[in-house]
Order: structure tokens, then C-alpha cells, then sequence
């Protein structure tokens, strides 16, 4: 199915610009052609790297019937491949409570569902290009540029960095462009004036709350409307705001997608049904809550009208400016290192409202944390290093949620 719906973007928009990269410009062509180069792929085809590499990568894996698992470093921690049922066609990566990540499978048309979704609610068009800052690794990017790409024929234009005078630069040759970011880069382009007179047709937060504050100041500033849009690893998109100006309510996730239906259950978390929802995690275990096209979200919210409100995020995981993080993960990394006798790894609020967590971390006294930094860099990427390191000899009993509320406000 997918290879047949990239075959339907190829006759449709052979000459036209697929990538744009720099002044290099690659049609959907030339992507056709660098496919036919690739060996033939015998399993689980992990795509990373640059928005050339992953689109060429999932290429691979539709052309070879092979799932396609985005991953941020193909050499990083992943999981083991075991057998699974061959209509899975996708698979993407999430942490694993027990310090090692899982794998969520998606059929063909699942992911397919994903992608049509987003185009039709926010009006996705070919002639107007999504601008990739975000990791196209992760669920929000990959869906949101790649597979638009790919089934949909609407191209996209790179940046190495998303630093204000890059992205500035990368949208100027652009009568307009569609930007999917989070709230953190949102609040940077603002402070640094590139939004003035930006030709952004579309603006789009998501990976963590989106303040009020911040989608008013660039309403203000530059009549901006910044929409908020919520999903999950699980689903996909599910609810985001079209809403022409300022959200008055700064918990307002919006309505839902075309197709998905959200209520919340008798706990107050929000379950979502829609023919995005993925088949089911690798290594099933008792507390999981998706099955049978349904997820149980972590998030506690209520309707209102027919739009989402979120009460309180209930996930276990570290949410460093949209990017989740395990705590057991990073600290099983730093206990590899031989320099620890042992450790604890937690979230604590940031300062910084658009980045909402920073990873913490709380180890004897005695560490050499130059020494644990430098050996933990080769397997953590820098948001997962911890940011703060607490030395308090009477904490190390208290749970995750209670060392959080601990160091909140505690100097490191």
C-alpha cells in the first residue's frame, strides 16, 4: 500500500522539488532514482539522519515490504528485533519504564491514516513546503514532514540548525511555508524578530504545552497565530487548535482530528479511537493500555464543547522541550560508566516554560562528574545528560515525583 501511494507522489510530481537543502535542490525524481541504488533490505530498516536519509531509508523499507523504524542515532540503544506479524509496517521507538525502549507497530495503513489526517485538517498543500526543524526521527516530525512527502508530494526544506538566523535564512526564497516546531524554538524566533514579516502560512506547536502567554505575545506582536496541536506516540495526532486567534483557556488542546473520537475515561484520562492507532507495543505486559484501535493516554483532561482540555500530564517519562525522555534508560547509561555506585534520575521543572522539564540526577558525593559526563556522552544525547546533580544523602529513598518536588527549587 505504501509503496504504491509513493509510486502515485512519483507520477504525480516527478520535476517537481521534494528537498530542499541549501541551494542543492532534489526533485521526487532524484529521489527515485538514489532509491534504486539501495541494496535490497532483509530487515527492519532504521532510518536517521538527514530528511534525505529518512525519507530514502522509508523508501527502502516500502519498496522491500520491511518495517521502518525512525531512530535519532542508528547506533544508539535499541531494541532487539524479534518476530513479528507481517502486516507491520512501521514501527517507532518510545521509552521503556523498565530503562529499556519499546517499539510501537503500525500497519501500513495506520501510519497512512496519520499522515492524511494531519493534511486534510491543517490544508497541507504541494505548493507550499513544510520547513523541517524538528528531529524527523521523532513521531511529531516524521509525520508531520516526511510522510507528507512521501504520500502526499508536499516537499520540504531543511535547516542544520534551528538558531534564528538559519531558519530566517531558509524560509526567505519562500513565498510561503509551513512551520512545525515546539514551543521552545516558538519562543526564540520570537525573541530574536525573525517572525516579522516571516512568510509562514501555517504555525504549528507541539511536543509540550504551548503557554498562553507565548501564543499571545506573537499574536501581538506579529498578528502570529501559533496553533496547538496534541498527540501521541500511539495514535498520532489527535486534537490540535484551528482557531484563528488566541486560545483563551491555556490548557485548550483543541478539537479533534478528522476521524478521531476522544473521551475521557472514569479515571479522567483521555482515550483516544481512530484508524491511527497503532496494533500494539513489542513485548506486551499487563499495565498496557492500547489494543483493539484504542489508547489510554497518561493525560488527565476533560471535554468542553467538543474541544480538549488538559487537566495534568500523568506520563512517567521526562519531557525536555517536547523530546521524552526515561529515567531508567539514562540511568542504566551512567551506571555503565563504572563510576557510580548508583544513581537516581529524575525531572525537575524548568525555569524555562517552553523547555517544561530538565533531567536531574542524584549520586554520592564522592562523583567526579567531569569524569561521568565525559564517559556518559558517548551513549546520551545532549538533552538526556542530566542538567542538575544533587548530592543529598537523605533523598535517596523518596520516589521520582517526590524528588521532584524536592530540588524544584533547590540549587544543584
Amino acid at each position: 500500500m505504501l509503496r504504491n501511494r509513493w509510486q502515485k507522489t512519483l507520477e504525480r510530481c516527478a520535476d517537481q522539488p521534494a528537498i530542499y537543502e541549501g541551494a542543492e535542490v532534489l526533485r521526487f525524481a532524484d529521489l527515485a532514482e538514489a532509491l534504486e541504488r539501495l541494496p535490497p533490505a532483509r530487515g527492519p530498516v532504521l532510518a536517521s539522519g538527514k530528511a534525505r536519509d529518512i525519507a530514502l531509508a522509508t523508501l527502502q523499507g516500502w519498496r522491500d515490504e520491511q518495517p521502518v523504524l525512525p531512530v535519532e542515532r542508528a547506533d544508539g540503544d535499541l531494541p532487539e528485533f524479534g518476530e513479528r506479524p507481517g502486516e507491520v509496517a512501521h514501527l517507532k521507538l518510545t521509552p521503556g519504564s523498565d530503562g529499556r525502549p519499546r517499539t510501537v507497530r503500525f500497519t501500513a495503513r495506520q501510519i497512512a491514516a496519520d499522515a492524511d489526517r494531519l493534511v486534510e485538517a491543517m490544508g497541507l498543500t504541494p505548493e507550499v513546503p513544510n520547513l523541517a526543524t524538528l528531529s524527523l526521527a521523532h513521531s511529531y516530525g516524521y509525520s508531520s514532514v516526511i510522510l507528507p512527502l512521501l504520500l502526499h508530494g508536499i516537499p520540504v526544506r531543511t535547516v542544520e540548525v534551528p538558531f534564528p538566523a538559519v531558519v530566517s535564512e531558509a524560509w526567505k526564497p519562500h513565498e510561503a511555508i509551513v512551520v512545525p516546531a515546539v514551543p521552545s524554538m516558538w519562543k526564540a524566533w520570537l525573541r530574536s524578530g525573525i517572525l516579522a514579516d516571516a512568510p509562514i502560512r501555517l504555525a504549528i506547536s507541539a511536543g509540550a504545552p504551548l503557554p498562553l502567554d507565548l501564543e499571545v505575545a506573537a499574536w501581538e506582536a506579529h498578528a502570529l497565530k501559533l496553533h496547538n496541536f496534541y498527540g501521541a506516540t500511539e495514535c498520532g495526532g489527535i486534537s490540535w487548535d484551528a482557531t484563528a486567534t488566541p486560545r483563551s483557556h491555556p490548557h485548550d488542546l483543541g478539537e479533534p482530528l478528522p476521524g478521531v473520537d476522544v473521551e475521557v475515561d472514569p479515571d479522567g484520562r483521555l482515550r483516544v479511537r481512530s484508524s491511527s492507532v497503532a496494533l500494539g507495543y513489542d513485548g506486551s505486559r499487563c499495565d498496557d493500555q492500547l489494543a483493539d484501535g484504542t489508547f489510554l493516554t497518561p493525560d488527565i483532561g476533560h471535554l468542553d464543547g467538543g474541544r480538549i482540555l488538559l487537566d495534568s500530564s500523568a506520563g512517567g517519562h521526562i519531557n525536555v522541550a517536547g523530546r521524552k525522555i526515561g529515567a531508567v534508560r539514562v540511568e542504566n547509561i551512567l551506571l555503565a560508566t563504572g563510576l557510580l555506585p548508583r544513581v537516581r534520575v529524575f525531572a525537575v521543572p524548568s525555569q524555562d516554560p517552553e523547555r517544561v522539564d530538565e533531567v536531574a540526577a542524584l549520586v554520592p558525593p564522592e562523583s567526579d562528574l567531569a569524569a561521568l559526563r565525559s564517559a556518559a556522552s558517548e551513549k546520551l544525547a545532549g538533552w538526556e545528560m542530566p542538567r542538575h546533580w544533587f548530592t543529598d544523602p537523605t533523598a535517596w529513598q523518596l520516589s521520582r515525583s517526590d524528588l521532584r518536588q524536592r530540588f524544584a527549587r533547590r540549587p544543584a
